[in-house]
């Protein structure tokens, strides 16, 4: 049990026939061979069809297969299916960037036969997961069967699958009508947003505390200062609290404002995450974070969907009769565009490795696709290339055997899925907004400039070859660093939340939701700025444009170290940028 406590302090921390979309349905001849592979249930090769059209059009080269096409005469075996695309994705050279998206549902766990007109197979492995009581562990189900084509010890994946699990058509094309909805949204802030909620590890105050705070220095140093950062954390003790009847309808609003990634921390079951929990008098009062019957409430709009990866046990448990949480949030219209999340109970300890990776290749790597930002991040909990792992193992290796950690690790390739497209093309900044500085601290009253480095894509429908000054937004401001907190918190006490008298309960929530706020507000003051005409030069390749706004800095502001941050937007919402640097604010000259 011990072990298992202080393991928990690393949870935080951190497609008829064989004939590819056509040359004259894609913008130009692509000959290269096929990179991008549908492999659908009967039932949905329409769907099938119309998904390869969408990514043909966007640059790949896609295929799709019916399970028919691999044997009409009964379902294919599952070692059939990857020696099929074994042979798809190269052979005895598998193709880099090769992706597979499984069109169909997963046979019900404990049925020895599939349907081929909905399901699709997934490998029942000899792995078992972390449940802590022996006698419960299950063995873990898996699509990385499919990913693994060249055999080797640990399992890591050569391909990225990702699977749509739909049994009806309906379902498949709301789950395309959502990435067609996402990959064309305007840009905007949410592109820079990064949500986190996370539940209570419940292994005492110490711990718990521990806990938070180990996941506050994640997101200092891991974490690009460029993007902001918001957090909601369901114990009473966090700043970060929140009120706890409320709790669930703020971490839908929280994800309606839309952002990048939607991340969720702590305990979890097949259809929804844990309880907050208020103890009071020897008496537990439970309130949901977040159930399936609340998925319904996601009301993201205008394709501003986040990923999600749940960080919990069983929320992917894909092939039970109902719907796990990640296939309900995949078919609820306005929810996440897909979601990475566990078949089986998971540990804090390869999570911490998981959750690490993935989250910075998304936001420091940038990768193209979800499919790549997965396979990348699976490939690291063995490959261990992050400098942070020596230190991170070191302060395992009294938890948790290195014997151990490796089967751990091993056996999360296994346990964590892709309810989703891997092909999905993430959205990232085109432009570059950068603040130029002499150096790297500025007295108060002074002046510094910012530049907008513009694509060549973004000029090609003006007359002159320079976009006007009055169809670019800029936003200039200062922030803490993620790790302070500016304001002031109001106490609250378990025994106020819990009560009898209404008054006095409605107060203190609506204390915690005060604190949640300030704690989460960041921006101590914004910069004004004049725009100061253009720069052009060549580059390596083609003529680069600056866009150039001077800024000056007020002299209410507070002397001290912040963090400068720029976002960047075009009218037409079609590109955005955005960039931060460390900044220090002195005093302005012949001030006392």
């Amino acid at each position: 049990m011990q072990r298992l406590l202080a393991a928990a302090v690393f949870g935080l921390l951190v497609w008829t026939a064989a004939v590819p979309v056509t040359a004259q349905d894609q913008p130009e001849s692509r000959p290269h061979p096929r990179d991008y592979l549908i492999l659908c249930a009967d039932n949905f090769a329409d769907v099938a069809w119309q998904w390869a059209l969408w990514r043909g059009n966007h640059g790949r080269y896609a295929a799709v297969h019916k399970l028919s096409d691999i044997r009409a005469d009964r379902p294919p075996t599952l070692e059939e299916i990857r020696e099929f695309v074994r042979k798809q994705a190269g052979g005895e050279k598998i193709r880099e960037n090769f992706q597979l998206l499984l069109l169909g549902d997963c046979p019900v766990e404990g049925t020895e036969s599939y349907d081929p007109r909905v399901e699709i197979p997934w490998f029942l492995t000899p792995q078992l997961d972390s449940n802590p009581a022996p006698a419960r562990r299950e063995r873990v189900p898996t699509d990385n069967f499919l990913a693994d084509l060249v055999e080797d010890p640990d399992r890591k994946p050569d391909i990225a699958v990702g699977r749509v699990p739909a049994r009806t058509v309906e379902q498949a094309e709301l789950a395309l009508n959502k990435i067609k909805a996402y990959e064309t949204a305007q840009a905007g802030e949410w592109m820079r947003n990064l949500t986190f909620f996370a539940g209570e590890g419940r292994f005492g105050a110490m711990i718990d505390t521990m806990l938070e705070n180990l996941f506050m220095q994640f997101a200092e140093r891991t974490i690009s200062q460029h993007y902001n950062v918001r957090m909601t954390y369901a114990n009473i003790r966090s700043s970060y609290a929140y009120a706890p009847s409320r709790l669930s309808a703020k971490v839908i609003e929280e994800a309606n404002a839309g952002a990048l990634l939607l991340t969720y921390m702590g305990h979890g079951l097949r259809d929804r995450l844990d309880d907050m929990y208020v103890q009071v008098e020897g008496e537990k009062l439970r309130y949901p974070i977040l159930t399936g019957d609340d998925v319904r409430g996601f009301n993201i709009p205008e394709g501003r969907l986040p990923v999600m990866l749940i960080v919990a046990c069983e929320t992917g448990r894909m092939d039970h009769a109902e719907q796990c949480l990640a296939e309900r949030i995949l078919f609820t219209e306005r929810a996440p565009i897909a979601v990475l999340a566990s078949s089986r109970d998971s540990h804090p300890y390869a999570n911490t490795l998981l959750q690490k990776a993935f989250i910075s290749e998304i936001t420091e790597n940038r990768v193209a696709t979800l499919g790549e930002a997965m396979i990348r991040a699976k490939r690291e909990l063995v490959e261990a290339k992050d400098p942070d792992r020596k230190e991170l193992d070191r302060m395992a290796m009294m938890i948790v055997p290195k014997a151990e950690r490796d089967e751990l690790n091993r056996s999360h390739i296994s346990m964590y899925n892709l309810c989703g497209d891997p092909g999905l093309r993430l959205r990232h900044p085109s432009l570059r907004a950068e603040p130029e500085l002499a150096d790297k601290s500025v007295a108060a009253g002074r002046e510094f400039t910012v530049t907008v480095r513009v694509p060549a894509s973004a000029l090609a429908d003006s007359e002159d070859g320079r976009p006007p000054s009055l169809k670019w937004k800029l936003s200039v401001e200062l922030q803490t660093r993620r790790t302070t907190i500016a304001g002031q918190l109001k106490p609250v006490t378990a025994a106020d939340l819990a009560s009898p008298d209404a008054a006095k309960r409605k107060a203190a929530e609506d204390a915690l939701a005060a604190n949640h706020a300030v704690s989460n507000n960041k921006r101590v003051g914004a910069f004004s700025h004049t725009f100061q005409g253009f720069k052009q030069s060549m580059g390596k390749e083609e003529l680069v444009t600056k866009l150039v706004f001077q800024c000056k800095t007020d002299n209410s502001l507070a002397p001290g170290d912040y963090i400068l941050k720029v976002f960047a937007l075009d009218e037409k919402g079609a590109a955005c940028g955005f960039h931060s640097v460390e900044f220090t604010l002195k005093e302005a000259p012949g001030k006392e």
